[in-house]
């Protein structure tokens, strides 16, 4: 039990640690896109925080197999650098032993992969649609950024606030343009500049701002003759329509209702999120035979064609998807023939140091013999 809490601990410790610089890495990307969101004001800045949240369980989904193999040489491969595994083998240890300890560590990782791929990827997903497609129909307190240039969300008006209320609930000198049509020449453009401006929610669908103290400038393409009208209280409705529903993306569609579908992206789609998390104990597998190093060798001496064999093994996947999503793959073949191949390659690998092994070259070293 002290050997197995021992190799357990080490194994899913180095896991962890290659899993969250990894994840802070490839959160960077995002981050920067949100809060490049966030200074075009495209993004209300209470909301960066929760954007940024939102993209963690797809990344975590896809990093976690990764982070495993990675965290596997890690771990093994100071157990052989600093003799640990040799110590254990002449008590006794065997390598199937620590496999299985490795196996066991996996199994629990694939279970949060799962978890990302199939549950709280598709919810995230869908909420950022939902967060999305919600700021595109709606322009108010959230999202008028001082000192920015912002279109109205019925896209007829452009919008400027100089600065906002302590509260947040007026504005400070607000310049609003609400331009004609290009194909409707004869249609008249109004300016106007207010020192005051709240909006107003008139109901679920209706936003109007409403301007106090200012003037209003109307006047036509190639014409002289603009009116100037000054105005102690103005209105313009700046929302007035739903909010536009658009075909979700496959990431966003619950699994269960993927698997309900018959056609070929969904099932693509849902093979792939089943994928993930099972080629976690597939990569361990394979991980443990490469991680072996003789003495003096290195830790990291074989990581480069390891790394290779998986990047193979995340390629072939891809490329699965993609053609079972064209229907140029069965769905009963599917993706299940690339983890079958990966898993006899680990099997074979595993196999090298025992003495099943010997007898699987011995017998492939014989038909190879025959054919020549």
């Amino acid at each position: 039990m002290i050997i197995f809490r021992y190799l357990f601990g080490e194994t899913i410790k180095s896991q962890f640690a290659v899993f969250f610089i990894m994840l802070v890495i490839f959160s960077s990307n995002a981050l920067v896109r949100v809060l490049d969101d966030a200074m075009e004001g495209q993004l209300p800045t209470d909301l960066v925080a929760w954007m940024l949240l939102l993209n963690i369980p797809p990344l975590a989904g896809l990093i976690l197999p990764l982070s495993m193999f990675i965290g596997i040489f890690l771990a093994h491969g100071r157990f052989y650098e600093d003799n640990e595994m040799s110590v254990l083998k002449a008590c006794g240890v065997s390598e199937w032993y620590v496999t299985r300890i490795t196996i066991v560590v996996a199994l629990v990782i694939a279970v949060f992969t799962g978890l990302n791929t199939i549950w709280w990827g598709p919810y995230s997903a869908a909420k950022k649609e939902e967060i999305q497609d919600q700021l595109k129909a709606d322009i108010g307190l959230s999202t008028l950024i001082p000192g920015q240039f912002q279109q109205a969300a019925n896209n007829k008006a452009v919008i400027f606030v100089h600065e906002t209320q302590q509260d947040n609930s007026a504005f400070n000198k607000v310049f609003v343009a609400q331009m004609p049509h290009e194909e409707d020449r004869k249609q008249r453009f109004n300016v106007v500049y207010a020192e005051k401006g709240r909006v107003i929610e008139e109901n679920a669908d209706e936003q109007s701002l409403v301007l106090n103290n200012g003037r209003r400038y109307e006047g036509g393409h190639d014409q002289l003759n603009y009116q100037i009208a000054s105005f102690g209280a103005y209105s313009v409705k700046i929302k007035e329509q739903q909010i536009e529903e658009r075909r979700r993306k496959l990431s966003a569609v619950s699994t269960k209702e993927l698997m309900e579908r018959d056609d070929f992206e969904a099932i693509a789609e849902w093979q792939w999120r089943i994928a993930l998390p099972l080629s976690v104990p597939i990569v361990a597998l394979v991980a443990v035979p490469m991680a072996r190093t003789r003495p003096r060798q290195g830790r990291m001496a074989k990581m480069a064609p390891a790394f290779l064999v998986y990047l193979g093994y995340f390629l072939l996947l891809m490329a699965g998807k993609s053609a079972l999503a064209d229907g140029k793959i069965p769905p009963t073949i599917g993706l299940w023939w690339i983890h079958t191949l990966a898993l006899i390659y680990g099997l074979f690998l595993l196999a090298g140091e025992r003495t099943s092994g010997r007898y699987l070259r011995s017998w492939f070293s014989n038909l190879t013999r025959k054919t020549a």
